[in-house]
């Protein structure tokens, strides 16, 4: 190997060393850099886990507010509000506590008008406290408006409930029977209110019986012939609508009330033949519905009769009593009386009549009647009798009539007393000669409130030899 060879293998084995000694050192920075990037790695992910960590707390933080606040929502729904207040009702009411109860249920109500627990526990609760009369209303106002059938069944119930036990107690009035008809306004085939209808027939009008005036003519009694007029037409229209055989009895069992004596004013008379004609073209009669219409039917003929007499008296026409006692009409009338013939008017010797009002009188399932006289209705416009009485002057029957004025600014005395009597009897006439004629005959009473009368008399009352004398003188002459 020549000079040059071996220098030039020197020179490449040194540089061979120097390059694996290079590479060495380059290894070993290698590993170092790997110790560096694997801290960082840690780094990394440490920081990536505290990341994580603050998502996660974050993340948590936002779900508790999101349930917090998703109940906040929730417990303040509507439905929820409701449930509460009728959760705490109910707690209250069975602790006995019925006042917080009703205000809890109240609160339930006013939340949701539509709550058909609310109203029927609320009813329970007024129950419990023995205020039926609350209950039914709160009762009908959730039938009202929640159109609940439950509600409206409870309602009913509560009704016939209070009924019975009115009317057990003796208490039962028009008012007991008007309630009851509202059972049948809605369920027109309730058997337990047709019955319950029928069974407080006699006990609601025998409350009426100790004052022939408490039915219709008194307004403390609480009873109105507008309310027995409404009850009426009440029936009938659940007649009409729902026909039975039940109701069919029960109207004309009412059609007239089970009181032996009742007075109605006139006009409510009048109005109650209306209704008595409505009951007949829609039901049928009995013998009680038409006794009672022939006497308000007379009765309005017999007001015929007397219907101008009375405008011209209301004025102080007193002389036109003359012409009215000799009429047809008055004739007419004074032979049913004297002669007894069949007439609904009570048949007296002395008839009242007056345009107040009427008295009606049950005897034997039949009905008669009169009018007041003014002992009997002190208020009264006037008041005109009628005599039926038989007396007669040569054979000449007399024509009498009586009328007494209405009281003045409601004092009765001093009572006036006017009698016009048309008969056969001797007058003077000229030179003191005594001649038999007819005439006119007033005599006028005045009686103090002391009841002494002071009595004149008027002989030829309207006639040329007119003469006035005391009652002393007529007994005298009657006496001879």
């Amino acid at each position: 190997m020549g000079k040059l060879d071996f220098d030039t293998f020197v020179l490449g084995f040194i540089r061979s060393m120097v390059y694996k000694k290079a590479m060495g050192y380059r290894e070993k920075d290698h590993s170092f850099d790997s110790i560096k990037k694997s801290s960082k790695h840690k780094k990394r992910r440490r920081r990536a886990n505290r990341i994580d960590i603050r998502k996660v707390a974050i993340i948590g933080i936002a779900t508790v507010i999101t349930v917090v606040c998703g109940y906040a929502v929730y417990s303040h729904l509507p439905f929820v509000k409701v449930n509460k207040a009728i959760a705490a009702g109910n707690r209250y009411s069975e602790q006995a506590e019925y006042d917080a109860a009703i205000n809890s249920y109240s609160e339930a109500i006013e939340i949701d008008s539509g709550s058909v627990a609310a109203y029927s526990n609320m009813a329970s609760a007024y129950l419990s406290i023995d205020d039926s009369e609350s209950a039914k209303k709160v009762l009908y106002d959730g039938w009202q408006n929640t159109e609940s059938q439950a509600l409206l069944s409870n309602y009913l119930t509560v009704i016939m409930n209070d009924a019975v036990s009115t009317i057990n107690e003796g208490n039962g009035n028009i008012d007991t029977v008007l309630s009851v008809m509202s059972v049948l306004e809605q369920d027109s085939s309730n058997t337990d209110a047709i019955q319950l209808m029928d069974a407080a027939y006699d006990r609601c009008f025998s409350l009426y019986d100790d004052d022939v005036n408490s039915m219709f003519r008194c307004s403390e009694s609480g009873c109105s012939y507008e309310k027995y007029a409404d009850l009426i037409g009440r029936m009938l229209a659940v007649y009409q609508t729902a026909p039975s055989d039940e109701l069919k009895a029960l109207v004309l069992k009412y059609a007239v009330p089970s009181s032996d004596s009742f007075t109605m004013n006139y006009e409510d008379a009048l109005a109650y033949g209306s209704v008595l004609d409505n009951v007949m073209n829609t039901v049928g009669t009995s013998d009680e519905i038409s006794s009672v219409k022939d006497c308000i039917d007379n009765a309005q003929s017999v007001q015929g009769v007397f219907a101008d007499i009375f405008t011209q008296l209301d004025v102080g026409n007193v002389d036109d009593l003359r012409d009215f006692v000799v009429s047809d009409e008055y004739i007419n009338l004074r032979n049913v009386f004297l002669n007894n013939e069949e007439t609904p008017q009570e048949n007296t010797t002395y008839v009242a009549i007056s345009r107040e009002a009427i008295i009606l009188n049950r005897n034997d399932g039949k009905f008669s009647y009169r009018f007041l006289d003014f002992e009997e209705n002190p208020d009264t416009a006037g008041v005109i009798t009628l005599w039926a009485n038989y007396f007669e002057d040569d054979g000449v029957q007399r024509n009498s009539i009586s009328y007494e004025p209405g009281s003045i600014d409601g004092n009765m005395y001093p009572h006036t007393k006017y009698t016009v009597t048309y008969l056969k009897s001797y007058t003077n006439s000229g030179n003191n000669t005594k001649v038999a004629k007819m005439n006119y005959r007033l005599s006028t009473a005045i009686t103090d409130e002391t009841g002494k009368t002071t009595e004149t008399i008027v002989g030829d009352w309207g006639g040329t030899d007119e003469y006035e004398m005391d009652i002393k003188t007529i007994e005298s002459r009657i006496r001879a």
